[in-house]
């Protein structure tokens, strides 16, 4: 486990500047250059770049009043591939629009009735196959990690008397890509936690420690010195 926190307002300029982009994509863009720089350092950059699985909400587009869950997910290439934050981040804003289009062709009440088919029981006998029999690591994984952005709350929050400084948000790990990244904003800031299997990533702080460098590398592509 590791994380760290980035300005909220860099990240709102920097999205400001770059027309039709969203914090959403600016977020990816970041997490794409971070993991850029943490592969780079290592020399296992690969050619084509890596794909995040992204949830989606649900909720405003569905008509089911049943379940609080109203999730899916789109997938999204994180412009590792590239190496400038500029080049990155339009690209990002262009595909992510594309995606959003097609996933809002098929309705959302639709994706969920497609979750619902495998009941919890069917779908953990599902999970404890694909880790019995090693099958993630016999064919090629559907998605490189998971990136989730979390909108938080834009005032301070406080416990029993005592203001909140940070949350660290953490998602689940899955076969084959063992690697989250969960960002949620609260007041002004954004707080990033990643989680990691200690086989495929023993050192996350290398990775979460790039996450300044690199916004403050896209500041300066995107806003100028």
């Amino acid at each position: 486990i590791a994380y760290t926190d980035v300005s909220l307002d860099t990240i709102k300029q920097i999205k400001s500047a770059v027309p039709g982009a969203t914090v959403n994509d600016v977020v990816l863009a970041l997490s794409g250059g971070a993991l850029r720089r943490y592969l780079q350092e290592r020399g296992e950059l690969p050619d084509a770049s890596l794909l995040a699985s992204v949830p989606v909400s649900g909720h405003g587009t569905s008509q089911r009043t049943t379940g609080r869950n109203k999730v899916s997910s789109i997938f999204c290439r994180l412009g590792t591939d590239v190496a400038d934050p500029l080049e990155r981040i339009t690209a990002m804003a262009a595909a992510n629009a594309n995606a959003k289009e097609h996933h809002q062709a098929v309705p959302a009440d639709t994706l969920q009735e497609w979750a619902e088919f495998a009941a919890p029981r069917t779908f953990g006998l599902a999970v404890r196959m694909v880790s019995d029999l090693r099958l993630a690591e016999r064919a090629p994984v559907i998605h490189n990690l998971v990136i989730s952005n979390v909108p938080g709350p834009p005032v301070p929050l406080f416990f029993v008397g005592s203001r909140i400084a940070a949350l660290y948000p953490l998602g689940p790990v899955f076969h084959g890509a063992g690697l989250n990244i969960t960002v949620m904003s609260n007041n002004g800031q954004m707080h990033i936690g990643a989680i990691a299997c200690k086989e495929l990533m023993p050192r996350p702080w290398d990775l979460i420690n790039q996450f300044p460098v690199e916004l403050e590398a896209m500041r300066q592509a995107v806003l100028g010195a």
